[in-house]
């Protein structure tokens, strides 16, 4: 029988519990793209709390790539130093911290090249910056700055890396035939929509090695009519185990309004949001699955995790309401955590604590 509080594996990586704290773009976190301080105040925080491994919040691997000016730049000069501070604290605490690498496409408004955003197919994500279809050499560079920013996390000592291919930012944004209406070799079906996916897994792997841990964050369904459906997800994660991922934390919602945003997918907590999604997909590959949404008490993710094969489950609002929420269940206070789902934490557009 599994249990929360048990070491278990995610592929090359092992942690001390089965809780992840799921990413979280922690406004303030950076100043116009690099490391501020509170950013290893609230990982310290959460490792002193015993999340066993911290999923950073989303950060930018090139030009073009930031939803806005405070998320943090793996491409800035000071990245390298600034974040082998915040790994080596964490580390202390007893934690493990991997990095969410992240390309906002047609949701981007810091544009450091060209004057639009990038996407695979002309759209308007963000009301007045219509975004450009992408060329062929820019889906090249794309995929070229995460393989670099994977291997600069590596040296700056994080334990693991995570794709983002979820909730509607560029690699999401190319699975989604909302999105994604190339003629060409990325766009049509699942095998060739899914292609810059692979590419980025493959660009990375060449460049940090094949014992190093590279997570992914996908969607199993878009939430949306005519989106990507949970057959077609399966086939990407099926292809990435073949290619060697290390495990797949799966979520669902494109964000493209209130239906399709991942935090309004269920109002009913008596189980994750995505777990039936999760269980299957866990039954359908042979990498470890991560379940993230709507976990509120240790009784519900211990009944989740002994119905089928989920590793682990990933939690984000309770985390910050209630940082030490994990050492909580831990030391026998199993009760419900404080969070109550009521999405304050996001605040108003860009400005908010908590931004998935």
């Amino acid at each position: 029988m599994k249990t929360i509080f048990e070491p278990v594996e995610l592929g090359n990586l092992r942690i001390k519990n089965r809780i992840v704290r799921s990413a979280t773009l922690e406004a303030g976190g950076a100043v116009n793209g690099v490391i501020a301080p509170l950013l290893k105040d609230i990982y310290a925080g959460l490792a002193e709390g015993g999340v066993s491994l911290i999923i950073t919040g989303m950060m930018g691997v090139g030009h073009n790539s930031c939803a806005y000016s405070g998320m943090n730049r793996i491409y800035d000069s000071t990245f390298s130093d600034r974040f082998a501070d915040v790994a080596e604290t964490v580390h202390a605490k007893g934690s493990k911290i991997t990095v969410q690498l992240g390309q906002c496409g047609a949701k981007a408004t810091v544009i450091e090249k060209g004057n639009q955003p990038y996407a695979p197919s002309e759209c308007e994500a963000i009301p007045n910056l219509p975004a450009k279809a992408m060329s062929q050499s820019e889906i090249g560079q794309v995929v070229n700055d995460f393989g670099d920013a994977a291997l600069l996390c590596k040296n700056a000592g994080a334990d693991a890396v995570q794709i983002h291919a979820a909730h509607g930012y560029l690699l999401s944004q190319f699975l989604s035939p909302l999105f994604n209406k190339r003629q060409d070799e990325y766009g049509g079906s699942i095998e060739r929509r899914g292609r810059i996916v692979l590419e980025v897994y493959e660009n990375i792997r060449k460049k940090v090695g094949a014992d190093y841990p590279v997570l992914i964050k996908i969607n199993y369904s878009d939430l949306k009519a005519s989106g990507l459906t949970g057959d077609e997800s399966t086939w990407v994660c099926q292809e990435l185990a073949q290619r060697g991922i290390d495990a797949v934390e799966l979520s669902s919602g494109i964000a493209i309004d209130a239906e399709s945003k991942p935090s309004q997918a269920v109002a009913d907590f008596s189980k994750g949001s995505f777990s039936n999604a999760a269980l299957k997909l866990s039954s359908d590959v042979p990498v470890p699955v991560i379940s993230v949404g709507g976990y509120r008490t240790p009784d519900t993710i211990e009944n989740v995790l002994n119905q089928g094969d989920i590793a682990a489950v990933s939690l984000c609002r309770p985390l910050i309401c209630e940082p030490a929420l994990v050492t909580r269940w831990e030391n026998g206070d199993r009760t419900k955590a404080k969070c109550i789902s009521c999405n304050k934490c996001f605040g108003t557009a860009y400005g908010c604590k908590g931004f998935v």
